[in-house]
């Protein structure tokens, strides 16, 4: 006599995922950085800068996600720098289009706003002048 093991999964909790910030907050760096108008991410303060190289998270830092856990939408706000002489406007665009887009293609979840903060421009010269300093 063959017994069935049959499951009624009618009471059964459903089956969930959680990404967390952390994801996000990589998707969109790497997504922004690898937009050449980009020089790189602002930090608002030398608090920001060591919690970021620690890998903590701080009210200066670069990149805030919020997640609304009602509808699983997503807001994204990030703070940068961009090259002297671009057309602010369209890289703001370009930059929420594309953070949207890769959200949106790794997780499934809806990007509600994507929230852009120039905080400085800079010419390329004086960029890499900064970069070899720091090295």
């Amino acid at each position: 006599m063959s017994e069935t093991n049959d499951i009624d999964i009618s009471n059964c909790v459903k089956n969930s995922t959680h990404i967390s910030e952390d994801v996000y907050s990589s998707i969109v760096s790497s997504t922004v950085l690898e937009i050449e108008e980009v020089v790189q991410f602002a930090n608002s303060g030398i608090v920001g800068g060591i919690a970021n190289l620690i890998g903590k998270k701080t009210s200066d830092s670069p990149i805030h996600i919020g997640i609304d856990e009602e509808n699983s939408d997503v807001t994204v706000t990030i703070n940068i720098v961009v090259k002297y002489g671009v057309f602010i406007p369209k890289i703001v665009e370009d930059i929420q289009n594309k953070i949207t887009s890769s959200i949106k293609n790794m997780t499934g979840q809806t990007v509600c706003s994507v929230n852009v903060r120039i905080h400085n421009i800079v010419k390329v010269e004086d960029a890499e002048l900064e970069v070899e300093e720091e090295a």
